[in-house]
């Protein structure tokens, strides 16, 4: 420690007296008491720049932990490597990263050198840095204790020589970080550790049951180095390919370059088009007191992500807050303060501003997250924008540390959904017909706790959540039906067989609850579309009132296609004039001698035939196009097509034939690269049909010969 104090006394010694003055004072974390104020929300305990002793191998060292006033639990953290030669605290201070995150309210987790004030080679440092980089998220006093609460996925920034030992890490497994600046940190990685990590696996593989290796998983990164040609190069084309950004010239950006994902690919690893590798070729970049904000600003915080296993892991834009128009609100309750986000996408202005009301969904985080982190992972915004309603995120109570929700009956969390309803409907445009209950994790379990509150749950039309099984013995209560999506690789109840007891309990619970026939084992249908297994059970009048569906790939986790499905249950349900929920979306016909389908009140089946039949996707330069017609006995002339994809992939092209009796979907080669090979892939198009002001959604699966 001599050596280090040492080595900041002749650092400091060149600092100008302003800077000095400005440098913050270190606390040691471990003696440190977090104090949380009731009345400040979901604010940490802490705040100011930590120390925290880390033992490696025998030896002592530490990392800095920097916490702004006003952070909050889960606030995104930017986990960084000083550079080499510099001392910790007034580097920060000047390189103006401290500044950034008093004014952006993101936490720093640094990593430093050892007592002697300088890094050693990369590989010298990699058990450092992993310990280090390891610890951050655990629930001991090595880890977060109850200090601070880090994000689901962090922004990595690496500096020199330890900043490549942090960019192998993350090279190694990208589903933890969001995104990433490496500067003058990747010329110590060749080509052997790249090759290894085409062979290094997650435990767990993909939505089509593919192995999937740590290369071809992507991530946004910023590569800055002096020389960009030598094994740096090599990590740029790396990452150019996981990001699949190879054949997409590269655009100005920030002095440099930046390489765009192209369009319509990695679907299901990425929330849109919107991945990117940047490449800027400037020397001492490390010293340009403009570099962090440019890192921070106009790259990293860019993007959010979210999921624990990879095929559940999805990188998508962070939503920008000022630009949506979302809003922050309060109120105490119980001598706590509660808080929530409003978001009214334009066509909710619009239909305002016309009289008219629009539906409202309530989005519940999971346990230890927050309305941030709810709102910018579910991308629930997106769903809002295309279908015009009203979204609302509540937070949980701040517990020490840790966020969550109180379930019982009788519990300060259903006054204060009670309340924040009656806010809503005082305030917005609001169809109290049409308001909608669901949440991940835990925020799934403190749905169905209020659908089974009989006193809140005649507020709302339906339930719809994910990823956690909660149910009673008490049946009673009025029809409430009830969706939820559950992980392949989802292990909080053990599995997502329909046997699993816990599972098998709470599709009781609401089979029995909404009038339904059957079992859990025996639901009225079951159907695969894309990656989704769909499960529903029906009452006496053919009506979906119970469903559950896995998401294959899928581990604790929501996806965009998850929040789509539930926005699609939510729709089909509506309030009659008596208060009751009842389905106002159409169901399937169940043949064409279907006495409904006369009227159109029920849907024609489909079928579709892809062309060319084979579908070569070794060269992705072409098109294919996809004949979605009425199945035999069936008519679409009467009806219209609207949002046809497959998966994610919206075609490129729709045309209907002249008699309108079936559509022509056209693709490009390139969005279909993430179906897998094989001689009988099922390839599903999912769509919307409308007709005599009713709708619904319809799906058509066939069988495909695929190549590569």
């Amino acid at each position: 420690m001599v050596k280090k104090f040492v080595v900041w006394l002749l650092c400091a010694a060149m600092l100008p007296a302003a800077a000095l003055a400005a440098l913050p004072a270190v606390k040691q974390l471990a003696t440190t008491v977090p104090v949380y104020d009731p009345m400040g929300g979901i604010k940490m305990g802490i705040s100011g720049l930590f120390e925290r002793a880390i033992t490696v191998s025998g030896t002592n060292r530490t990392v800095k932990l920097y916490v702004p006033e006003g952070a909050v639990l889960g606030a995104y953290m930017v986990v960084m490597t000083v550079p080499s030669g510099v001392a910790t605290v007034p580097w920060l201070v000047d390189s103006g990263w401290i500044g950034l995150a008093d004014r952006e309210k993101f936490l720093l987790y640094v990593f430093e050198p050892g007592d002697s004030g300088t890094w050693g080679a990369a590989d010298a440092e990699q058990s450092y840095i992993e310990t280090a980089y390891n610890n951050i998220g655990v629930n001991t006093t090595a880890g977060r204790g109850t200090w601070y609460l880090p994000p689901e996925s962090y922004y990595v920034v690496g500096y020199g020589p330890a900043g490549a030992a942090l960019h192998k890490l993350v090279m190694k497994d990208p589903t933890l970080v969001a995104a990433a600046a490496f500067v003058d940190a990747s010329d110590d990685i060749g080509s052997e550790y790249l090759a290894q990590m085409s062979s290094n696996f997650f435990p767990t593989p993909d939505w089509n049951g593919n192995a999937v290796a740590s290369s071809s998983v992507p991530l946004p990164v910023w590569i800055i180095s002096g020389d960009i040609s030598g094994n740096t190069g090599g990590v740029i084309e790396y990452w150019k390919k996981a990001n699949q950004t190879i054949a997409h010239p590269g655009a100005a950006f920030q002095g440099g370059q930046i390489f765009l994902q192209k369009e319509d690919t990695l679907d299901g690893y990425v929330a849109g088009s919107v991945s990117a590798v940047a490449v800027l070729e400037q020397p001492n970049a490390s010293t340009d007191p403009t570099l962090s904000q440019k890192i921070y600003e106009d790259f990293i915080s860019l993007y959010t992500r979210y999921g624990g296993n990879v095929g559940g892991n999805t990188v998508g834009t962070r939503a920008h807050y000022a630009t949506l128009g979302v809003e922050y609100k309060s109120f105490p309750l119980g001598g706590r303060l509660r808080e929530y986000l409003v978001y009214v996408p334009q066509k909710a202005k619009a239909a305002g501003q016309r009289g008219e009301n629009v539906p409202l969904v309530f989005a519940l985080h999971g346990a230890n997250l927050s309305m941030y982190s709810m709102f910018d992972f579910s991308r629930w915004w997106e769903a809002a924008d295309k279908g015009g309603f009203i979204a609302v995120f509540p937070t949980g109570l701040n517990t020490n540390n840790r966020t969550g929700w109180n379930t019982s009956a009788t519990g300060v969390d259903m006054t204060f959904i009670q309340m924040l309803l009656d806010a809503m409907k005082t305030d917005y445009n609001v169809d109290a017909s049409r308001v909608y209950i669901g949440g991940q994790s835990a925020g799934c379990g403190m749905s169905q706790a209020v659908g089974r509150n009989l006193t809140l749950s005649p507020n709302f039309t339906a339930v719809g959540c994910t990823s956690f099984p909660s149910s009673p013995t008490n049946f009673a209560g009025e029809v409430l039906s009830f969706y939820m999506t559950y992980g392949e690789f989802d292990s909080t109840v053990g599995s997502w067989l329909l046997t699993t007891p816990r599972l098998a309990d709470d599709l009781t619970y609401w089979i029995t609850r909404n009038h339904a026939l059957g079992t859990p084992t025996t639901p009225s249908s079951q159907e695969t579309i894309g990656r989704h297994v769909i499960y529903k059970w029906d009452n006496a009048d053919r009506v979906n009132v119970v469903r559950y569906s896995v998401t294959k790939g899928r581990g604790h986790s929501i996806t965009p296609d998850d929040t789509k499905k539930l926005w699609s249950w939510y729709d089909l349900w509506r309030k009659d004039l008596f208060g009751n929920n009842v389905m106002v979306g159409l169901a399937n016909c169940e043949s064409p001698s279907d006495p409904a389908l006369v009227s159109g009140g029920c849907l024609p089946a489909l079928a579709i035939q892809f062309h060319p039949t084979v579908l070569n996707l070794r060269e992705t330069n072409g098109v294919v196009t996809a004949a979605l017609t009425a199945a035999p006995g069936y008519d679409l002339s009467s009806w219209s097509l609207s949002d046809p994809m497959v998966g994610n992939i919206s075609p490129v092209g729709v045309v209907a034939t002249a008699d309108g009796k079936s559509y022509v979907l056209t693709f490009n080669e390139s969005a279909l690269t993430s179906l897998p090979t094989g001689t009988h892939v099922p390839v599903s198009i999912t769509a919307n049909l409308a007709a005599n002001g009713r709708h619904g959604p319809v799906a058509a699966t066939t069988a495909v010969r695929i190549v590569r």
